[in-house]
């Protein structure tokens, strides 16, 4: 998170209408880049042993989470064209692992939110989750606080997901300058991946079986 800060420091982009990913213009921001995607990848691999522990098994929770850390390893190993010039085949690996890497987090939360749901696992460690009619039995059913919030974010990271694709895919596909704001759009789904992976974390490494 704080690589990523950074780049809105010494990354040489406007944070309102250029991706973070224009960064590379500059080799500050190129570093910054990389250590931010690979930093996160990190991150992806510690919630993947987490939810392995933690988490009963099964699913397609492991491979969407593989998925997701191989490619933000591929937006920091292959950066994409500098502005102004023809995109050329890193920049179009870049750009597919990008999508990949916005697309993925909403699928992970929600199935992790079912997994931790089917697990009886809460936020509240306080709270008796077997008490009756508390709605925290091993069924998961109700969940607590931290369950309810990483729901609410993760269908909320889905619909600014959503919305990015509609708003810059078309422009994207025919090799058009972006729309207004589209940049400012990417870092509000970027904030919002943020905070579903630290609160994914969070709540996994706190089940227990």
């Amino acid at each position: 998170m704080g690589a990523g800060t950074a780049l809105l420091l010494v990354g040489d982009v406007d944070p309102m209408d250029q991706m973070l990913s224009d960064s590379v213009q500059s080799w500050p921001g190129a570093v910054l880049l990389a250590v931010a995607a690979s930093a996160l990848a990190a991150a992806g691999a510690w919630l993947q042993v987490g939810a392995r522990r933690e988490l009963p098994r099964g699913g397609p929770l492991a491979p969407v989470l593989t998925v997701w850390c191989v490619a933000l390893l591929a937006v920091a190993v292959f950066p994409t064209n500098l502005p102004g010039t023809e995109p050329g085949l890193t920049a179009m690996i870049h750009r597919a692992a990008a999508a990949l890497v916005a697309a993925l987090p909403p699928l992970f939360t929600l199935l992790i939110v079912r997994r931790i749901a089917m697990a009886g696992g809460d936020d509240d460690p306080g709270e008796d989750r077997g008490r009756p009619g508390s709605g925290k039995g091993r069924d998961g059913a109700g969940g607590g606080t931290g369950i309810r919030l990483l729901r609410v974010v993760g269908w909320g990271t889905a619909a600014a997901c959503g919305l990015f694709a509609l708003v810059n895919g078309p422009a994207v596909l025919a090799e058009q300058g972006l729309p207004p704001y589209a940049g400012l759009l990417e870092r509000v789904l970027l904030v919002l991946v943020l905070l579903a992976v630290g609160l994914c974390g969070r709540l996994t490494h706190r089940v227990r079986r």
